[in-house]
């Protein structure tokens, strides 16, 4: 039988692989600075779990651990208006790194009917993004660019992200930093409502853990949420597509039957897949383009109070426009040896 790594190495090799080389010494340094992200909140969170509670409870204890379980439990921003630390993701010298080692970067010209709406006062979107990749790596690093987009709602844009994430120290720190808030439905709402833009990947789970190297998945075909929220407060959807961001792992189906009723019935995704030189840490210097179509409004009879039909209908021309885009850019991307997979 053939391990799932050898597997995973096996079947990337007879894929395209859709990348721009950068030289080594940026790719070392991405790698280092990677896996050094992750380490560094692990060695964060084991301290103040195990050095507070198990082995200096009345000094590491009673300073630090107790007063940041009582701090976040408290406060809850991310069931609030989160803690968006702009200069942060904009400068922090990590995130400037690895933007390079992905070579990120949003296509320009944008539409011109989305510039014109984005200039407006009050201007309000729900940015609907796919595909969510492995680890949706490029979501963390694109926060520190969208100002040269869209700098008149940058600020207030917030991406609803998993429960889980904020429940991990310095993951969760990292989160609330570059502009997450909790997916709940009452803290979209009432983002919403204090004129706030969203960030969204509506394939969640179920798009992260069908992610395959070398094919565009999207899981979309029942997921309307986004869409009936958008139609319940009057506010405009942006198909996003990431070129890229289903390469940046090898991936591996090993177990899919088993990892999928795992994630369904206690709420976590297992992908498997490994990155540059064999890590999980790293993604594979894979160039990433973030693409935005036109801001889509949806017909009602009455607004704020869309029909089943309506909303039929607006998740029909979602699912068209998010082909369209996907089909408009992928020959000058180079992916035009793939077709878009609608799930």
């Amino acid at each position: 039988r053939v391990s799932p790594l050898i597997a995973m190495a096996s079947s990337s090799a007879a894929q395209p692989q859709h990348k721009n080389e950068i030289d080594g010494r940026t790719q070392l340094v991405g790698f280092l600075c990677s896996n050094g992200i992750f380490l560094g909140m692990h060695a964060i969170f084991w301290s103040l779990m195990l050095g507070g509670i198990f082995l200096y409870p009345r000094t590491i204890g009673l300073y630090l651990t107790v007063p940041y379980l009582g701090f976040i439990i408290l406060s809850a921003p991310e069931r609030k208006d989160g803690q968006h630390w702009h200069s942060f993701s904009r400068t922090f010298p990590l995130f400037r790194i690895l933007r390079n080692h992905l070579q990120l970067e949003i296509q320009y010209p944008l539409p011109k009917e989305l510039i014109e709406e984005e200039k407006k006062k009050g201007a309000q979107f729900i940015f609907a993004v796919f595909p969510h990749g492995v680890n949706s790596d490029y979501r963390i690093l694109m926060d520190g660019i969208l100002h040269e987009s869209f700098p008149n709602i940058a600020e207030k844009i917030r991406t609803l992200a998993a429960t889980i994430l904020f429940r991990v120290i310095s993951l969760r720190e990292l989160s609330l930093w570059t502009g997450c808030v909790d997916a709940r439905r009452d803290v979209a709402n009432r983002l919403l409502d204090r004129g706030r833009s969203l960030l969204v990947l509506p394939g969640g789970m179920d798009e992260q853990i069908r992610t395959t190297h070398g094919r565009e998945q999207i899981y979309l075909k029942h997921r309307k949420g986004f869409l009936k929220l958008a139609m319940r407060k009057g506010v405009p959807v942006v198909p996003v597509y990431v070129f890229g961001a289903s390469d940046l792992y090898y991936t591996s189906r090993a177990f899919f039957g088993l990892r999928l009723k795992i994630m369904k019935n206690l709420g976590f995704c297992i992908p498997l897949f490994i990155g540059k030189w064999g890590s999980p840490l790293c993604p594979l210097p894979v160039k990433t383009t973030i693409v935005f179509g036109n801001a889509l409004k949806f017909d009602m009879k009455e607004i704020g109070n869309p029909t089943q039909s309506e909303l039929d209908a607006a998740h029909e021309l979602f699912m068209r426009n998010i082909r369209q885009l996907f089909d408009e850019n992928k020959v000058k991307l180079g992916y035009g040896d793939r077709e878009l997979e609608i799930l």
